[in-house]
Formats: structure tokens, C-alpha cells, sequence
């Protein structure tokens, strides 16, 4: 049998009752393993191809590196759909059972406090995009008189940073409405066209943990903030419901921290 790896893509409570996972990375089988009153998301991955090296190797490989974040994270929300979990970073790698049980151990103060944080709440994502019918107002025809030109290209310049400023607020605004129906909410930087995919300027990268019973209403208030930003040349983004990603950072460190 060839030589495997554990590797471990979240944490949650050890009585949750989760139900039978999607395939792990490498099509490998998914299971939980408990270490007192937590679990581990696990599953084993052939050191052949797998490796620290081989993680290391195509930390820039994108064709690699897509379609494995992309079992991680499916493993991560269908525990997320019905648990608390903590997400770990890809990869969380263990020399074997016994090295996690460990680790589980050592930091288990810290996953316990990020589990109680998160419990019976998942994070939603929601982008602004300035759209096309937001670009700046157009300059003014040049005037005949130089003198003319210039109280023109004054007003043009006015009306400009008037513009962006009303758009800054708008986003401002937008973002602590949503943070007010959530029980937390943070500020990420905004992405460029390459990771978001669009070629619109993002303006608003913002990440909100919502309480389970009150999704729908978050998603009501997204919707009647993108039909009004729709009129001020702005575009809204929503998705998820998502594992808790951007919520759970100190435990998720304090493990990578062990590990090593």
C-alpha cells in the first residue's frame, strides 16, 4: 500500500451529527476523526503526489491547485450546511492520526472558542461593482477662450471627485446596513479583475457572519440595496451561505502553529 498523508480540512464539535461527506481531495474518502470533545475532517492522501513537496512544487500552479481547493472547500460547506466547522488552511497536513490528535489537544481552547463564536451562524459574501453608467461624468466640450476652458475643466474635475465621494458613502453605507443584520462583519480588500473575474471596479468586498434563522432576511435586505444601487451606476454581488472563513482566523493559526 502506498505511504499516505492526513490531511485535515476543518474542525467541528465531536457530537455534531454530520451525515456521509462528498468526495476529499484526489477523489479520496472523507471521515471524521474525533479527539475527545473535538473532530477533525479528515481524509488520506498518497505522499506521492501529495507531499509537502508537492504542495510546495505548485504553490503557483493554478491548472494543480484549482481542482484541489475546489474538493477542500466542497468537503467544508457540506459540513457547513448543518455544523459549525472551522476551516483549516489547504493543506493541513499530519504525519498520521496521532500527530492531529495532538495538535487537537494543544489548541483545542482556542477551536472551542472560534466554535462557540460560530455557532448557529455562516457567512454570506457580498461585492459592490462600479458599472459602467458610474464612470466619471463626461468632460465638458473645450470652450473657445482659454479662460472659459479652464472654469470648465474645473467644474468637470468638481463634479468628478462629487461623484466619487457619493459612491464611496453609498458603499459605506451599504456595507453597515448589512453589518446590522448580521452578528458580525468585516472589510476585505477589494479584488482585482483577475480574481474576481469581472472586469467592473470592485468596491466593496465585504464578509458577513449571519445567524442561520436569519439568512432570509439578509437576503431580502440584499436585494432591495442592489434594485437601489442598480440607479446609482453601482452592481451587487451575493453569495452563499459559506463555511465561516473569514471568522475563525486565531484558531486556524494557533493549529497551523502546532503543526509545524
Amino acid at each position: 500500500m502506498d505511504e499516505t498523508i492526513v490531511h485535515a480540512y476543518g474542525v467541528v464539535a465531536a457530537d455534531e451529527p454530520l451525515s456521509e461527506f462528498p468526495p476529499g481531495i484526489a477523489d479520496s474518502t472523507v471521515w471524521v476523526h474525533s479527539a475527545e470533545s473535538l473532530a477533525a475532517i479528515v481524509s488520506l492522501l498518497p505522499v506521492q503526489g501529495f507531499g509537502v513537496a508537492d504542495w510546495e512544487r505548485n504553490a503557483t500552479n493554478v491548472r494543480w491547485l484549482e481542482p484541489v481547493a475546489r474538493q477542500h472547500h466542497d468537503v467544508l460547506q457540506h459540513a457547513a450546511m448543518t455544523a459549525a466547522v472551522v476551516p483549516l488552511r489547504l493543506p493541513s497536513l499530519y504525519g498520521n492520526l496521532e500527530s492531529l490528535t495532538d495538535t487537537l489537544r494543544e489548541v483545542g481552547d482556542l477551536l472551542q472558542r472560534d466554535l462557540r463564536r460560530i455557532e448557529g451562524k455562516v457567512e454570506w459574501a457580498v461585492k459592490v461593482y462600479r458599472t459602467a453608467e458610474a464612470q466619471n461624468p463626461p468632460v465638458s466640450m473645450p470652450s473657445t477662450s482659454g479662460r472659459d476652458y479652464l472654469l470648465a475643466r474645473s467644474r468637470d474635475l468638481s463634479a468628478r471627485s462629487s461623484a466619487q465621494e457619493e459612491r464611496r458613502e453609498h458603499v459605506r453605507e451599504i456595507h453597515e446596513a448589512l453589518g446590522h443584520v448580521s452578528a458580525e462583519y468585516v472589510l476585505n480588500q477589494p479584488q482585482d479583475a483577475v480574481l474576481s473575474g469581472r472586469k467592473e471596479q470592485m468596491l466593496l468586498n465585504g464578509a458577513y457572519l449571519v445567524r442561520r434563522t436569519g439568512q432570509a432576511r439578509f437576503v431580502e435586505l440584499v436585494g432591495e440595496i442592489a434594485d437601489d444601487s442598480s440607479t446609482k451606476g453601482l452592481s451587487v454581488e451575493v453569495s452563499g451561505p459559506w463555511p465561516a472563513y473569514n471568522f475563525t482566523g486565531d484558531a486556524e493559526a494557533a493549529t497551523t502553529e502546532a503543526r509545524t
